[in-house]
C-alpha cells in the first residue's frame, strides 16, 4: 500500500494506514526503520483490526525535521502525536514500539495515558547503557540518511527514568532470548561490560521496566533484538493480549454486577 504524508508541523511524515476495526494499533520502529520492520508481525496477527506503520522524521519516505539539532526521544514521542492527530484516527491507540522506537513509546504513555489503550514494548533499549560503556555514547543516530535524525543519550536517559511509572492500561515487555547478547560480535563496543553481564543485565532491566509500567513479561526463546522478525507469533500474541484486555478494562459493567 502507498504511503500517505502527512503535515506534522512544517514536515511531513509517510505513515500507511490498512485494515479496520478498532483499536488502531500503531507501531514505532527501531533506529533508523521504517514500517516494514513489522511486516512479519502484522503477518501473524489474527486479532482483524486497522493498523499504522510511519516512519520518523528522516527516514524512509519521511521528511526532514527543518532543525537538524540532536532531539530528545520527548521530542519524537510528540511528533508521533502530531501525526496521529494529522491523520483523524480516533483513539485510544494500542502503541507498539521496538528498540529505540519502544522507548519513544514509553515516553508518549507516560505523557499521554489517555490516548492509549495498550502498551507493547519490544526488546526495548536501556539508554543507561550507552552512557555507562567505555566510550560513551552522547548522541545515536536515527538512521543513514544524510539527512538523518540523532538523540541525545543524556537527556534521552533522563527521560526515560521519569516515565517509569504505573500505567493503567495493559502493558507487556517483549525481551529478546536469554543468551542473545552472547553472540554479539563487537564485544569491544560495550567494554568494560562483558558479554555475560550485558545479557543479565539486559533481562533484568526489562523485568524491572514490566515492574514499573504494571505490565507483563514475554522472554522469547529463539528471538534474536528483531524479536519481532525471529518470533512474529510472539509479538503479535503479546499484541492480541493487550487489546482482548483492553476490551474487558472498557466493557461497562452489567446493572446485576452493578447492584453488587
Amino acid at each position: 500500500m502507498a504511503a500517505t504524508h502527512f503535515d506534522v508541523g512544517g514536515y511531513k511524515l509517510a505513515a500507511e494506514i490498512t485494515g479496520d476495526g478498532s483499536p488502531t494499533v500503531v507501531f514505532s520502529s527501531g533506529s533508523g526503520d521504517a514500517g516494514e520492520a513489522w511486516d512479519a508481525t502484522i503477518a501473524a496477527l489474527t486479532v482483524p483490526t486497522r493498523l499504522l506503520t510511519y516512519a520518523r522524521a528522516g527516514i524512509g519516505l519521511s521528511e526532514a525535521r527543518p532543525d537538524p539539532r540532536p532531539r530528545s526521544f520527548g521530542d519524537a514521542a510528540d511528533e508521533l502525536r502530531r501525526l496521529l492527530e494529522a491523520t483523524g484516527l480516533p483513539g485510544p491507540y494500542v502503541l507498539v514500539g521496538h528498540s529505540i522506537g519502544a522507548i519513544v513509546a514509553q515516553l508518549f504513555a507516560a505523557r499521554w495515558p489517555d490516548k492509549l489503550a495498550g502498551l507493547v514494548l519490544v526488546d526495548p533499549g536501556d539508554v543507561r547503557l550507552w552512557l555507562e560503556i567505555e566510550t560513551p555514547k552522547l548522541l545515536v543516530a536515527d538512521g543513514d540518511r544524510e539527512s538523518h535524525m540523532s538523540f541525545d543519550v543524556k537527556l534521552g536517559a533522563e527521560e526515560a527514568a521519569e516515565s517509569r511509572r504505573h500505567l493503567e492500561i495493559p502493558s507487556v515487555v517483549v525481551s529478546s532470548r536469554i543468551g542473545r547478547w552472547l553472540d554479539s560480535k563487537t564485544p569491544h563496543l560495550w567494554e568494560p561490560f562483558t558479554l555475560e553481564a550485558l545479557d543479565e543485565r539486559w533481562q533484568r532491566y526489562h523485568g524491572e521496566l514490566a515492574a514499573d509500567l504494571g505490565g507483563e513479561r514475554r522472554i522469547a526463546q529463539v528471538g534474536g533484538h528483531y524479536v519481532q522478525n525471529d518470533e512474529p507469533e510472539l509479538v503479535a500474541g503479546a499484541i492480541a493480549e493487550v487489546i482482548r484486555s483492553g476490551e474487558l478494562l472498557a466493557r461497562p459493567l452489567s446493572d446485576d454486577l452493578v447492584r453488587r
